[in-house]
């Protein structure tokens, strides 16, 4: 009976429960990096997560990107100033920033330029 509840539970669990914890076990075998959960203002970091959305802003010469970016424990926003393209940078693609985390008007951990390195994302979340 313990094995059926404990199957029974893992069905009813929210989907975004069990894709948090499929990312937090994603991003904790990827080398020194730190859970977005845990990262401090005005610190430098080392990140990783799933890209989950994309905002760009095409202006002539002072355009940006903005991709959100989730692990699982949080999210963050990794914003390239004078950017309007950026190969490799798409919805589900797996990412490791760094850089020095700041706080966006809305409280959400922000950095700016950071350096990134693309990634394998997980199978699935």
């Amino acid at each position: 009976m313990p094995l059926f509840r404990g199957f029974l539970t893992k069905l009813t669990r929210p989907p975004e429960e069990l894709r948090a914890e499929h990312l937090k076990a994603w991003m904790s075998k990827l080398p020194e990096v730190t859970p977005i959960g845990d990262l401090q203002a005005r610190r430098r970091f080392r990140a990783a997560g799933v890209i989950r959305n994309i905002r760009i802003d095409p202006r002539e010469g002072s355009g940006s990107i903005e991709a959100s970016i989730t692990d699982g424990t949080g999210e963050m926003v990794a914003k390239w100033l004078g950017r309007s393209t950026m190969s490799g940078i798409r919805l589900g693609a797996g990412l490791i920033v760094e850089g020095t985390i700041g706080v966006a008007d809305n409280g959400v951990p922000l950095v700016l330029n950071p350096e990134y390195e693309l990634t394998a994302g997980p199978s699935r979340g």
